[in-house]
């Protein structure tokens, strides 16, 4: 068994080609750099394999972007299936072909590949009537339809559902799924659809932030000790302490600069009102959303769920005053959407959807067994929490590659802090830029030049530790009244409106300017 001497060490175990002439070629021996991209906002993983073609492989494979590659990379020393990534039995497929000459004539060929799952997506449509719980419907489509064997990560799901689908791709259908599902664990609209090595996953926010922190990373200079080493993910693993801390230590960081609270702001991230109309009850209710006032923002947010409740959450906002009448930063209502829905009572006065009308033999009756969509929830909520996700506390890391976690994990960071404040208990780190975050997308990098495994990984959080204290005083605003400018200043003589002008200077007035430019004008020929 191959022992982990450096961090970013790996193993090609397996890369062999399959052409759609019948050969098998190994390529293990030809790989020049694989790299692989997971992200939980897209539906499959998808690389490139960039290969030396010193055995003629273009012409003899033939290589035309038809073939499949089984791949297997794994970490030294980490045995666990569950920790190496394996695309053996569930094979990639290549899908585009460049080839390029580098040297001395040294072909190099790149290939794009990607999962079997979204090749089988774009070659199906689907019509038909899907009934049940959105996960019901999910695990159907994607076992039945796709033919998916991978594991299945799927969280169930409130509420029964029929949809009707018309030549519609399943990825699309699903998407929708994630756009209205509420989780039936906590009732919060935050789902993800997402593939990485693990598998498939169709679950909500805070079921990802549930398992907990995989792995923890410092910022420290080279050669220096980061702190207690962390062994997240690799328990009984006798690693040495150089390795484990250039495991966990920030090669680079960037902030990437989204806090907008503009943007926010206009999208419906901080409030919105929704109007429903129900063409069925012939009524209309209104409901307003106040990011501030949900509390369950807080109580499901990412501390609270990793440290299983030793850390609380707090708004990303400060919830101070901000006017003489006691509005905060969200008690402002810049966006209005209209939804329309139809409803019908259950024999137990339950209202259910209207649209979809089930016969029932054993009665000899029409019932109605369908929940209709929650647009206050489904809608207004999502579209808040994933904007203050979006426009939150994210940052790019550089780090040595490893394969004990992956798109969707959660990992704890602690950034050093840059400016020299003095804090009752001397902290170093940073208390924005750090805690637990949510590992949005990650690009690995296998290179055989420099034998390193790299990940340059986008994390994310909608929250802080410390809530902001409001200050004592409203927001500022203007003092000072503005005038007002018009025609008699455009056009007429008015003296002392251009800032470059006095009653007292020489320069001709406006009016008498104005005439004479058009007098100009009116005797140019064109």
């Amino acid at each position: 068994m191959d022992k982990l001497t450096q961090a970013g060490q790996f193993i090609i175990e397996k890369a062999v080609i399959f052409t759609s002439t019948g050969n098998e070629i190994p390529v293990e021996g030809s790989i020049v750099e694989v790299s692989i991209y997971e992200d939980i906002h897209a539906n499959s993983v998808y690389g490139e394999l960039v290969i030396a073609n010193t055995i003629g492989l273009s012409v003899e494979g033939p290589i035309i972007g038809q073939e499949y590659l089984s791949l297997i990379i794994s970490t030294p020393t980490l045995e666990d299936p569950k920790h190496k990534i394996i695309f053996d039995k569930n094979q990639l497929h290549i899908i585009k072909v460049a080839r390029n000459y580098i040297g001395n004539d040294t072909e190099v060929l790149t290939m794009d590949f990607t999962t079997s799952e979204i090749i089988h997506n774009q070659r199906s449509v689907v019509s038909k009537t899907l009934m049940g719980t959105y996960h019901d419907m999910v695990e159907t489509l994607l076992t039945r339809d796709l033919k998916c064997k991978k594991d299945l990560y799927i969280e169930k799901c409130n509420d029964t559902k029929q949809v009707i689908t018309n030549n519609r791709k399943p990825f699309d259908i699903i998407s929708q799924f994630t756009r209205n599902a509420t989780a039936l664990t906590h009732g919060t609209p935050a789902f993800v659809f997402f593939e990485n090595f693990k598998g498939y996953h169709f679950r909500s926010l805070q079921s990802l932030y549930a398992e907990g922190s995989r792995f923890e990373y410092f910022e420290t200079e080279e050669n220096s000790t980061p702190g207690d080493p962390s062994d997240i993910g690799m328990s009984n693993l006798k690693l040495n302490a150089k390795v484990t801390r250039d495991l966990g230590t920030i090669m680079n960081s960037k902030i990437l600069a989204n806090q907008d609270s503009m943007t926010s702001l206009s999208v419906g991230g901080l409030s919105s009102r929704l109007i429903t109309h129900d063409i069925v009850q012939k009524k209309y209710t209104v409901n307003e959303y106040n990011y501030l006032d949900d509390e369950s923002v807080d109580q499901q947010g990412i501390q609270r769920y990793t440290t299983k409740g030793k850390k609380k959450d707090f708004h990303i906002y400060n919830s101070g005053e901000i006017d003489d009448d006691g509005n905060r930063v969200s008690d402002f209502i810049p966006i209005q959407y209209l939804a329309p829905t139809s409803t019908v009572k259950d024999d137990n006065g339950v209202y259910k959807n209207s649209q979809y009308e089930v016969f029932n033999s054993r009665e000899q009756k029409s019932v109605y067994i369908f929940d209709p969509r929650k647009h206050e929830v489904a809608f207004q909520k999502r579209r808040s929490l994933f904007t203050n996700l979006a426009m939150g506390i994210r940052f790019e890391m550089e780090v040595r590659g490893q394969t004990t976690y992956g798109a969707g994990d959660v990992i704890t960071v602690n950034i050093a802090a840059k400016a020299k404040v003095d804090t009752e208990d001397d902290d170093k780190t940073d208390k924005f830029l750090r805690g637990q975050f949510l590992v949005e997308t990650i690009h690995h990098i296998f290179s055989q030049s420099t034998k390193e495994h790299k990940m340059y990984i986008t994390i994310a959080k909608d929250s802080i530790e410390k809530e902001h204290e409001p200050a004592d005083h409203i927001e500022i605003k203007p003092i000072q009244d503005g005038k007002v400018f018009s025609d008699q200043h455009f056009y007429g003589d008015v003296p002392g409106y251009d800032e470059t002008t006095s009653p007292n200077s020489n320069i001709v007035p406006a009016q008498q300017s104005f005439q004479k430019r058009s007098l100009a004008l009116n005797r140019k020929s064109f």
